[in-house]
Order: structure tokens, then sequence, then C-alpha cells
């Protein structure tokens, strides 16, 4: 099965606690970046997670066009770094631009 994504690019690192059940995700190029984003945040993190220790990670890579991510109220969709500057798209403009090129088939 060949499923659309960047060889290359952002990339979701999941961090999980002991005895936490929600992870923190870290949205990072790689896992050395996501490593030091996560050392920089913890402490900002709740007790819960200050008091725990980090017990997995899992990496996720987004698929064009189907991975999501809502920011202030706004969900993006992931187009890729080639179609735009960080690769996410606001949802409407998305749908707008898919639109578009259906009617130009």
């Amino acid at each position: 099965m060949d499923y659309p994504v960047e060889k290359h690019g952002i990339r979701f690192y999941n961090y999980y606690f002991y005895q936490v059940e929600k992870p923190i995700t870290i949205e990072a190029r790689n896992k050395q970046e996501a490593r030091m984003i996560i050392k920089e945040i913890i402490e900002k993190l709740s007790d819960r997670y200050r008091e725990s220790k980090i017990v997995g990670e899992t990496i996720i890579i987004p698929l064009l066009g189907v991975s999501e991510k809502v920011v202030k109220g706004v969900k993006y969709i992931w187009v890729g770094e080639s179609k735009v500057k960080g690769g996410w798209l606001p949802e409407d403009e998305y749908r707008r631009q898919l639109a578009l090129s259906k009617r130009k088939q």
C-alpha cells in the first residue's frame, strides 16, 4: 500500500509518562529536536508529568491531506512542506483548493 507521506519533514513524537494516561505530542523534524523540546517544556507541564518518568516514545508520520491538528481553535490539514511553508493549511483553505483542483480536472 502506498501512503501519501513526505520522506523528510515533520514528525509527531508522542511521549508517554508512567501512570499518566495522555501522552505529550511534540511536532519536530527529528528525534533529537523532539527530545530537546520535551526537555525545555517539561517544567511547564502539570505536576503529574513533572513527577513522572517518560516510559515510551512513538513517532507518527503525517499523511498528506489526512493528518490534522487544531491550534487556537483553527483546524489545519497536513499538505506537505512542498505545498506551503510549514506544511499545514487551514481546513477551509484546504477544502477551497481541493474544490478548485477538482473543477480543473
